[in-house]
């Protein structure tokens, strides 16, 4: 059977792992990060990579966490949807939005979880692609 070895996607998404430099838009600091998570035992997708958004306005800093699902399956997008579906019933990965209230005055935090829709953009791609 053929099959994509998923110890060769993972070693092909480290190669991806780090911190960008900093760098600013206006008066904003920004740095972007890329972190692999290896999940596929005991879940699905079998990879989580984690993009990274830092960024500082109004000397606040905020952080917006993406999980992009990576799935290793030789049988293709049809195959994985099954493990995409999976991914988001059981909410493990959740995307992390920062929102900045302006008040009158004083400092708060809190947080709130909420379910937002979706598109996933799927692409699929051929195993040899690893090597770049």
């Amino acid at each position: 059977m053929v099959r994509v070895k998923e110890e060769d996607v993972y070693a092909a998404l480290i190669k991806y792992a780090g911190k960008g430099e900093l760098f600013k838009i206006g008066k904003a600091e920004i740095q972007v990060s890329l972190q692999p998570q290896d999940t596929h035992i005991g879940d699905s997708p079998d990879f989580i990579l984690w993009l990274e958004v830092s960024l500082k306005v109004f000397e606040q800093n905020l952080i917006v966490k993406v999980p992009i699902p990576v799935e290793a399956e030789a049988g293709g997008i049809d195959k994985a949807l099954e493990d995409l579906n999976k991914f988001v019933k059981r909410g493990h990965y959740p995307l992390e939005i920062p929102m900045l209230v302006v008040a009158t005055k004083g400092f708060r935090a809190s947080e709130q979880y909420e379910k937002l829709p979706v598109h996933f953009m799927i692409k699929q791609i051929p195993e040899r692609l690893l090597d770049y």
